[in-house]
């Protein structure tokens, strides 16, 4: 077993056997940890990164238990392995508050995005699905990742903190694996022809919940969620350039229907954090890789014509023809209208149940003046 403790760093941990990391935390803010064959390749990416990680901004977390002199050297307050937030970078998709099941997130669109250490298990499931380095795990850094993918010289497997305790099984350290964002997951497969995630006590953890969410629509093998891809070269690096590469391996993506009833009326453009929906003259269109599977576009629809299911995709980057409808057409002049058929008789219809004449919906700005 090697390990390098540091007060003002993270550690890193290269273990042998069983072994408990929380007996670390006493003395460093984080570990990087692996148990393996493989422990010089671990020690010289992890060395790597060591200098980098910004832990200082951690909570601190109190000890249940202290002694006489933790308490006279303050040595009960310690930095928490926990995701942190820059909420200059977040785009307000919401999924972190959406996908939290402990309800850990004070969220005002575009005003405020908090986490509540109170209620927060750190499992870092907000991390995992945050599409931009919004939210992040020090403990876990996105470069740190890459690099463990670009360089490993066998398969991944990342294993939780109490896998550590419970089992032998071989690894790559993260808090929990619901807090390992999929696409590198994805990468790390598309590197060796699969990767793996360990859960040690599944349903028995107190993470469990966070670690079940994570796990949808992946394989799964007794107490391992795989993924298993074709191989191909692709170089993983920031967060949102991973998840680009990951659709490209079958990672799912946000796939939206619409039915009958759609008016163009922009608003689920308008709204779409990440740009994967425009409209084009009287068309909307979707680019599925871009789609995170947020919902917004389907809460926002006024007519609620719109659905939402996440499903890998085989071309991930062709944009895709959601709805088409027909200009409405001016029936004096026959000049085309800014607006659709199915826009027109919506408005007409909701004119008339009120007793208000429609005339004006169907004549272009000049026959107006003209003929009303």
């Amino acid at each position: 077993m090697r390990v390098v403790i540091r007060r003002d760093r993270p550690s890193i941990v290269v273990a042998e056997g069983r072994l408990d990391l929380s007996k670390y935390f006493s003395t460093t803010p984080l570990v990087f940890a692996y148990r393996g064959p493989h422990g010089r390749w671990f020690t010289s990416v992890a060395e790597r990164y060591v200098e980098r990680v910004n832990w200082t901004r951690l909570p601190p977390a109190e000890s249940k238990s202290a002694t006489r002199r933790d308490l006279i050297t303050g040595g009960f307050i310690k930095l928490r392995d926990t995701v942190l937030v820059e909420g200059d970078r977040c785009i307000w998709c919401g999924m972190c508050v959406s996908g939290c099941p402990y309800g850990a997130f004070d969220y005002e669109e575009r005003r405020e995005i908090r986490v509540n250490y109170d209620s927060c298990v750190d499992c870092g499931l907000c991390n995992s699905i945050c599409p931009v380095d919004a939210i992040y795990m020090p403990s876990m850094p996105d470069d740190m990742l890459a690099d463990l993918i670009k360089t490993s010289p066998s398969p991944l497997r990342f294993i939780c903190d109490f896998a550590f305790v419970d089992s032998d099984v071989e690894g790559v350290r993260v808090k929990c694996i619901a807090s390992l964002p999929k696409q590198y997951l994805y990468l790390a497969a598309a590197k060796h022809g699969e990767a793996r995630a360990y859960c040690s006590r599944l349903d028995k953890c107190p993470l469990w919940p966070a670690a079940e969410r994570w796990g949808r629509g992946l394989g799964r093998e007794g107490s391992e969620f795989v993924v298993k891809a074709p191989r191909m070269n692709l170089e993983p690096g920031g967060r949102w350039q991973t998840r680009m590469l990951a659709v490209a391996v079958g990672m799912p993506v946000g796939v939206i229907k619409v039915a009958e009833g759609c008016t163009l009326c922009t608003a689920c453009a308008n709204v779409c954090p990440t740009d994967a929906l425009e409209i084009v003259g009287m068309e909307l269109r979707i680019t599925p890789a871009l789609c995170i599977g947020c919902g917004i576009c389907v809460n926002k629809c006024p007519e609620g014509v719109m659905s939402l299911s996440l499903e890998p995709v085989e071309r991930p980057y062709e944009r895709v023809l959601l709805f088409r409808d027909e200009p409405l057409r001016c029936r004096q002049c026959g000049k085309e209208m800014p607006y659709s058929k199915t826009m027109a008789s919506k408005l007409s219809k909701k004119l008339r149940e009120r007793g208000i004449s429609d005339d004006h919906i169907y004549l272009c700005d000049e026959c107006r003046l003209k003929y009303i």
